[in-house]
């Protein structure tokens, strides 16, 4: 029996990583790039520092490399965008956290815990600097609860968990309203992009809602990669969502011919994602077989589409056409073997199989990832059966 702190927690760690402690109200903007200008204590000459940031997997990566002197060091350069920062010093615990951009931005560093060290200086620094600092009540509630419910857990004291989870119930709704109302009132900020990006994640927002938030910024803040996620993220769900047309794509079919959608589609079509190696998958397509023999009279068509390919796959090709024939698949597949980076995976925001999507008449997508009786159900209503 676990608290689930997850959604309210976000009101204290705006973006998993983007965490530090409390800056003063001085901003300088320069046109001409940065200059983080760093002071730490306790550490000798010569003491390499990195200042590093995050590569598209989020994974970060050195940008800058400087030496201490006299207990100070310091980073410049230009960004065309701004950008995730993350100090690390040799011989310091942690890593100092900042939001990167063309200003002068100071950090009076802790060796100790860098995760603790002041940081000042940056328009948007201190928009995150406010608000953490406007969310500091609902943030001690959530620890308080957190610590009361630990306590609880300890003891085995069944009442204050309860009344723990309900209090919970309560904080995440807040923080919900919270976070839109930030978003409301800062429609051209950093940290309303990075607060977006989060609810899409965490489900607490719709990608269309997320795709209008998008589509209203600032053409400069539309360019940071953080916006540029949120647009590609909620592109990507837009086009799975039920109602919208399903987007065409094509694949060679195991003979190496391109098959497209739009050649397959019928009076009801079903796109079916799927792996020789997907136990689930495997499992439910002699159902599929069958709802097919039964109803492609009547004008189902399924193409199928093989996420084969992953990295541990000796012969992914052999295991993809042996599945074929071994579960006696007599409808279309393609597949361009390249596991769950397949562009049409990521057109269709598979992120598991098996995935399925059923089409009608026109196109649309109306319903997803059938199996079983429920599935045959569906075919039946559409083809008016």
């Amino acid at each position: 029996m676990y608290l689930n702190v997850k959604k309210v927690f976000v009101i204290t760690c705006i973006i998993g990583t983007l965490l530090f402690s409390a800056c003063d109200k001085k901003t300088q903007n320069s046109a001409d790039g940065y200059t983080i200008e760093t002071t730490i204590n306790g550490l000798p000459d010569g003491v390499r520092a990195f200042l590093k940031v995050p590569n598209e997997k989020g994974v970060p990566q050195p940008k800058d490399t400087a030496v201490i002197q006299n207990g100070k060091f310091t980073f410049t350069g230009k960004l065309e965008h701004p950008e995730l920062g993350f100090i690390y010093i040799n011989g310091a615990e942690g890593n100092v956290n900042l939001l990167l951009e063309n200003a002068t931005i100071t950090i009076d560093a802790n060796k100790d815990n860098l995760s603790t060290s002041k940081v000042s200086g940056g328009k948007h620094n201190q928009e995150y600097v406010d608000f953490v600092e406007d969310s500091k009540a609902l943030s001690e509630k959530v620890q308080k609860i957190r610590a009361r419910y630990q306590k609880a857990v300890t003891t085995r004291d069944t009442a204050v968990i309860n009344a723990a989870k309900k209090q919970v119930a309560d904080l995440d709704k807040q923080a919900v309203e919270y976070q839109e109302k930030y978003v409301l009132d800062h429609p051209d900020s950093y940290i309303s992009v990075m607060l977006v990006n989060r609810m899409l994640r965490s489900k607490l927002t719709t990608a269309k809602k997320a795709k209008q938030f998008f589509d209203a910024l600032p053409d400069d803040m539309k360019k940071t990669r953080v916006a540029q996620d949120l647009f590609i993220k909620s592109t990507e769900m837009l086009r799975s969502t039920l109602g919208s047309v399903a987007t065409n794509f094509s694949a060679p079919n195991p003979e190496g011919k391109k098959i497209s959608l739009d050649e397959v589609k019928s009076k009801v079509t079903i796109i079916d994602f799927w792996a020789s190696w997907c136990g689930p998958c495997r499992r439910e397509n002699p159902n599929v077989v069958k709802i097919y023999e039964k109803y492609h009279k009547d004008g189902l068509e399924i193409i199928g589409v093989s996420l084969d390919g992953r990295p541990n796959q000796n012969n992914a090709r052999e295991d993809w056409l042996r599945a074929i024939k071994t579960d006696g698949l007599q409808w279309p597949q393609v597949s361009n073997l390249d596991g769950f980076r397949d562009a049409i995976a990521r057109t269709y925001n598979v992120r598991s199989i098996p995935a399925t999507f059923i089409l009608n008449e026109k196109g649309e997508i109306v319903e997803k990832n059938l199996r079983g009786a429920s599935l045959e159900a569906k075919i039946k209503e559409l083809l008016g059966k």
